[in-house]
């Protein structure tokens, strides 16, 4: 097997790899719109625990 076989393979491989996003759709878009909001939110009630624990223990913000 040669570097040129080895790079077309490759190639061959990342290309069906975007083969299978577009089987997915815009609905594998969505999933990660999802999944970030809802990190987002999950994220943003933490800081709000860890800042009234904060200020509870008298600690730094």
């Amino acid at each position: 097997m040669s570097w040129t076989d080895f790079i077309y393979a490759l190639g061959d491989f990342f290309l069906w790899t975007f083969g299978i996003l577009r089987v997915l759709g815009n609905n594998f878009n969505w999933l990660l719109i999802t999944i970030g909001f809802v990190m987002a939110i999950w994220w943003i009630t933490n800081l709000v625990k860890f800042s009234r624990e904060a200020k509870q223990n008298g600690t730094i913000e």
